[in-house]
């Protein structure tokens, strides 16, 4: 499996954090596909594929998840593209397909014997300000008319990727998902991230599902990384103003985790601050300084790190102190600062 840099964008981190996960990536599956092809699409198949097939220069724009799957009781693949620029990128088929050869290329070297490729399920993810204007097919890209096109149609390369598009999907239709409660309160929030100033105002009438993804398996720790979310895309919230939010929706039972999620925040946002400040991947006193700003700050994320992470850390030199910096914000785990390519 291929690895590219880990995107360092909270949009990355929540899209990740809730979609690596089979039991709400099922759901965004099951209101994209057709329904004949999510009938035949066994879904208690999924599983997690490591890495990413995502151009190194394209990173910060767009991020990705590859599925194992068995579709019509055969094996194939289900690759999931979050496009997460506010423009509309015009090439994205011919993104795709350059994916999708990178994937069949990561399952020959696998499988050198294998003589049939595996269907590959391209959807793409779009969260942009004015909605998917672009091409969906291939064979739109080429330049040619329809005429042209029938006649040298079998030659050429000729699919097309599934588009979710958040943009063009109301709330209400967002609401209505079969989905689970944190899918769905995480695409309304990947929806509105770039309305600043929105969530103080309208997060009350997402209760409901706020208090049922909370009450869900984990659901504490996935609602903490939504609001999150919230405040690093936000800069109109507080975080006094997370605080009340998440009281009001949730309900005074998780006055606890509500507290020691807003001295997270507050404890964030301080370090923020702190690694703003630093010149050309230092902060004032040098790398040692350096070095101990980055543990403090895993430390709060991930809470008591190993002592073999603690000697990486210490043991690292300036360009490498700055990547993991640039990652401890917005990466889920631990092993996605230290271990991403």
């Amino acid at each position: 499996m291929l690895g590219a840099p880990m995107s360092n964008t909270p949009h990355d981190s929540l899209f990740k954090a809730t979609f690596s996960q089979v039991e709400h990536v099922e759901g965004e599956l099951r209101a994209v596909l057709p329904a004949g092809v999510a009938a035949r699409l066994d879904f208690t198949s999924l599983e997690l594929c490591p890495g990413s097939f995502v151009d190194e220069d394209l990173a910060a724009r767009h991020t990705d998840l590859l599925f194992n799957a068995r579709f019509g009781g055969r094996p194939a693949l289900v690759y999931l593209l979050f496009e997460h620029q506010s423009t509309v990128d015009a090439q994205m088929p011919f993104r795709i397909l350059r994916y999708m050869v990178k994937i069949w290329d990561a399952h020959l070297a696998k499988y050198p014997d294998a003589v049939r490729l595996p269907v590959i399920l391209p959807v793409v993810l779009h969260h942009g300000e004015r909605g998917w204007s672009a091409a969906v097919a291939f064979e739109e890209l080429l330049d040619v008319d329809a005429d042209l096109l029938a006649e040298v149609g079998p030659y050429v390369p000729r699919f097309r990727f599934l588009l979710d598009d958040l943009e063009l999907t109301t709330d209400e239709a967002i609401r209505a998902r079969a989905m689970s409660a944190l899918g769905r309160f995480a695409l309304w929030c990947l929806k509105h991230a770039r309305r600043q100033g929105f969530f103080k105002h309208e997060l009350g009438g997402w209760g409901q599902i706020i208090r049922e993804a909370w009450r869900a398996p984990h659901g504490g720790a996935a609602v903490q990384t939504i609001f999150r979310y919230v405040f690093d895309v936000d800069d109109q919230l507080t975080v006094d103003e997370i605080k009340e939010l998440l009281a009001k929706s949730v309900g005074p039972e998780i006055e606890e985790e509500i507290v020691t999620l807003s001295d997270r925040l507050r404890e964030e946002g301080r370090i923020k601050g702190e690694l703003r400040g630093r010149v050309e991947g230092r902060v004032e006193g040098g790398l040692k300084t350096h070095a101990e700003v980055l543990i403090k700050l895993l430390t709060l994320r991930f809470g008591k790190l190993p002592e073999a992470a603690v000697a990486r850390v210490r043991g690292a030199d300036v360009a490498q102190l700055d990547r993991w910096t640039d990652r401890v914000l917005t990466a889920p785990t631990l092993g996605h600062v230290l271990d991403a390519a």
